[in-house]
C-alpha cells in the first residue's frame, strides 16, 4: 500500500507503480507529493464492525429445544 503524506490518499502497489507522485494532490493542488510505502496496511476496523453489527429489530432470541 502506498499513501500520500499530504492528503492521506492510499493506492495499491499496482496502481502506484505508474505514478511518481500523488495524482490527487497533483490534480487538486498542482503539487507533486511522493507516495510513501506502508508495510502491513489494513483497512480501519470501524467499517468492518459497522457491516457486522445487527440491524435494528433484526436480531431474534433463539431458545434451544429439548
Amino acid at each position: 500500500m502506498f499513501r500520500c503524506d499530504n492528503c492521506g490518499s492510499g493506492y495499491s502497489a499496482q496502481a502506484a507503480s505508474s505514478w511518481t507522485a500523488c495524482p490527487r494532490c497533483l490534480a487538486k493542488e498542482k503539487v507533486q507529493v511522493p507516495l510513501t510505502f506502508e508495510l502491513g496496511w489494513q483497512r480501519p476496523q470501524g467499517r468492518v464492525v459497522d457491516r457486522l453489527a445487527p440491524q435494528a429489530g433484526g436480531s431474534r432470541e433463539v431458545t434451544p429445544t429439548t
